[in-house]
């Protein structure tokens, strides 16, 4: 099981790294893209770029850091659930729009099947978080019992 959690933060890790730097190398396509989000008002995606690209870079370092584990994880399966959400809601409403995600590999659009790779990655991110929580007590009370 070891094994399985080392290639699982490894994966997650490499995932959030590679986004981030990928995004930072084409950012101006990823402001364009952030632009086509129905979520994003008008005007502020040049402001959310920057923000999302240090968090995907932060997350994955933390993730391969001990210490910054748990934070990183949960970080991550925020911000999953925030581009599950905006994903959704794009695919509703504005079908066919650039997603930001991978400009080097590829330049998706809100699918389905992106929104379940999402959720699938999301699980993945709450798992390590609880796991890495697994060690912490959760209060006195507990404690005792």
């Amino acid at each position: 099981m070891k094994t399985v959690r080392a290639i699982s933060l490894v994966f997650l890790a490499a995932l959030f790294l590679y986004a981030g730097v990928d995004k930072l190398f084409h950012y101006d396509g990823f402001v364009k893209a952030l632009g086509g989000y129905v979520l994003v008002p008008e005007g502020l995606e040049r402001h959310l770029a920057l923000p999302v690209i240090l968090a995907e870079i932060l997350v994955g370092a933390g993730l391969l850091l001990k210490p910054w584990r748990a934070p990183a994880s949960l970080l991550a399966a925020i911000l999953l659930f925030v581009f599950t959400v905006a994903l959704a809601v794009n695919q509703r409403y504005a079908p066919g729009v650039e997603c930001g995600c991978w400009f080097t590999v590829t330049l998706g659009k809100a699918t389905s099947s992106h929104i379940l790779q999402n959720v699938l990655l999301l699980g993945l991110a709450l798992s390590i978080w609880l796991d890495e929580r697994g060690g912490e007590k959760l209060s006195p009370v507990a404690e005792e019992a």
